[in-house]
């Protein structure tokens, strides 16, 4: 069973119902990741339905494309703090019980760097960069509490209805998130002190 969170209640809904199509089970809960009451409470709610939770996803995401010229700091803000503010808080709030299960394994959803750099996208660019290094240096602080942290990107932009959304133009060489799924359950199934600090590319992974 998962735990699987959103701002929305009808997509968070909607994504527990997948779930089950599929033949798992899921439960749903609301919350901005983006305010630390709310993950405290998240992950406190989540515990209770679930047990000791030994896996973390950071998956939440925003649209914005904008020149840097027309972006404003609430734009900026909202951007920043859900994609790198919001590991942070999620991560932290979990870390805590990994710690006394003697390990875990935490992903967060990244971005292949050297393909995104381009016009209309610093502050989602700026967020990812800022993914991958809390990544690496938090892959260094936990390793010896047997937490692995890696980041998964999916090659690209992402088939997702946030993409079609944010770059309705864009329509070639998207990767369809089933990709992601294959490399994102082997990093998730790791035992303590497994591969860690690393950025994988869902779609060039070899099991």
């Amino acid at each position: 069973m998962v735990a699987v969170a959103a701002r929305s209640t009808d997509d968070v809904a909607e994504t527990a119902w997948l779930i089950g199509e599929q033949g798992g089970r899921a439960v749903a809960f609301t919350a901005d990741v983006r305010e630390s009451s709310q993950v405290t409470a998240l992950v406190s709610d989540a515990q209770a339905a679930l047990g000791p939770l030994h896996i973390l996803v950071n998956s939440a995401g925003v649209g914005l494309r904008a020149p840097i010229y027309e972006t404003s700091e609430d734009q900026w803000d909202a951007v920043l703090d859900t994609l790198l503010k919001g590991t942070f808080l999620c991560s932290r709030a979990v870390i805590p019980q990994m710690i006394e299960l003697g390990g875990g394994n935490i992903i967060n959803l990244g971005a292949p760097l050297e393909r995104i750099a381009t016009p209309g996208f610093a502050a989602y660019y700026a967020a990812k960069c800022g993914v991958d290094g809390l990544t690496r240096v938090m892959a260094k602080d936990l390793r010896r509490f047997g937490i692995n942290v890696n980041a998964v990107h999916p090659g690209g932009f992402a088939d997702t209805q946030l993409v079609r959304t944010t770059v309705p133009g864009l329509r070639d060489g998207l990767r369809s998130p089933a990709e992601i799924g294959p490399a994102a359950v082997a990093l998730a199934a790791q035992p303590p002190r497994g591969q860690t600090g690393q950025l994988i590319n869902a779609h060039l992974w070899q099991p």
